[in-house]
Formats: structure tokens, sequence, C-alpha cells
């Protein structure tokens, strides 16, 4: 396996871009198509020899496998998610409830709030639907006054959807970890239900756990006209350089 070795080559703590881990292994082994080089990198990722932090982005792994952020929704979530798709099966939405921030939160979330990000274009009709059917307190883009005076545990409240949001395209009403670490900063609502000063910790302890695409966050905060500040709270060791910023 003669590209393990430029293994050595890479500098921990640092984000490469393809293109710079092709070059170096065109310094041990000249002649090859790109496919094969393209190969290698792929075979390193499989072996556990390098790290995929991005597209087109690696780093050597930090001593521990990061998993796939997989959100745990509450049973009155998923009744909520499956009203809505039965119902209105064409229409674009994503499902956030404030409990999942308790894995990266101090201050834990004891009364739940769940936030329905639905098609500008429905919002309303989803809306109505939901307070005829679901026998819950919901709100449409609720002002925080209004929130705060109307709020009840397992209040929907349903928001406008951002397109060209990341998305799991398995699963495309669960929240991807990108989506959320953007939308917990950006919704004002979403913001009352913890405090803004642990937003560092959640990015730390996401970045820690999960394996986030941080291009793909940063051009969603973009659409969301938030990409320079969340981009000051990405971990130091995705700021190197700048590589994974590359869009």
């Amino acid at each position: 396996m003669w590209y393990a070795c430029i293994i050595n080559n890479l500098q921990p703590d640092r984000s490469y871009r393809r293109v710079d881990i092709v070059d170096i292994m065109k310094k041990e082994r000249r002649g090859l198509s790109e496919n094969s080089y393209v190969w290698a990198i792929g075979s390193l990722v499989k072996k556990g020899l390098l790290q995929h932090e991005g597209r087109n982005c690696y780093s050597l792994p930090n001593g521990k496998k990061k998993g796939v952020y997989i959100p745990l929704y509450s049973k009155e979530a998923m009744i909520v998610r499956d009203q809505v798709e039965k119902n209105y099966p064409l229409i674009g939405f994503t499902v956030f409830e404030s409990v999942l921030l308790n894995e990266f939160l101090n201050h834990q979330i004891a009364r739940n709030t769940i936030f329905l990000q639905v098609e500008r274009d429905v919002g309303t009709f989803v809306f109505k639907f939901l307070k005829k059917n679901t026998g819950k307190t919901v709100m449409y883009r609720p002002s925080q006054k209004e929130y705060s005076l109307y709020w009840e545990p397992n209040s929907v409240i349903v928001l406008d959807w951002t397109s060209e949001a990341p998305l799991d395209s398995n699963s495309p009403h669960d929240i991807t970890i990108e989506k959320l670490l953007v939308d917990v900063f950006c919704d004002k609502v979403i913001r009352k239900v913890y405090s803004a000063s642990e937003y560092e910790s959640i990015v730390s302890i996401a970045y820690d756990r999960y394996s986030v695409d941080t291009v793909r966050l940063l051009r969603y905060a973009r659409r969301r006209n938030r990409e320079k500040e969340i981009k000051e709270y990405i971990p130091k060791r995705q700021r190197t350089r700048d590589n994974a910023f590359k869009i």
C-alpha cells in the first residue's frame, strides 16, 4: 500500500484539500491517473487513516471516529412529523425540538418545544391543520412576545423553511447537524429556548462528537446571512488556512 506513507507528510490539527493530498501522492508515485489518486484517498478514509471533513476536505483522525448525527425525537415530535408527512406528502419541511439540544448544553432544557420549518407558501395551511388536529398550542411565526405569552409545554411552532438547507436524502424531514447549528443561531424564537452564551459550547461539542460538513454548514449560513458570525465559532482546527471554507 504505497500511498499509506503520505500520512507521514500530513500535519495534525490541519485540514487538507483533496488537490493538496493528490500533489503529495504524486511526489511518491508519479504517472498514475487522477482516478487512481482519488481512489487511494478513498482507501485511506475507509481504513481510518484519513478523516473526511467536508466536500473534498480531509484531515488526520483525532484518535476517535466521529459518528453521524441522528436526531432522537420525542414521541410528541414524531406524531407531529407523521401527521404532516401523511397529509402534505409533497411539501418540504423539517422537524426540530428544543430537547435535542440537551446533549450539547450544561443547562438542560426540561420543557420541550417542537419547531416545524415548512415551505413558505404552505406554512399557514400546515399551521391551521395542526391547530385543528393536534390538540396542542400551535403558533405560526410568533414574535418573541407572542411566544412568551402563549407558550405551553410541547407547543408546536411553525416557521418558514429556508431553501437550499442541508438535508439528509434518506430522512428529509429530520434535521441534520449542519442545519441545527445554523438554525439555533439564526432563529430568534429558537434562541429563546437556550442561553446564547452556550452557543460556542454547542458548536464545539457537535464538532467533537459528530462528523460535520463545514462547507455545507457555511453555505447554509450564507443563505441565512450569518456566515461571518457563525464562522467565528467553528473550532480552530477547522479554520486552519481556511481550507475548509473554500466553496
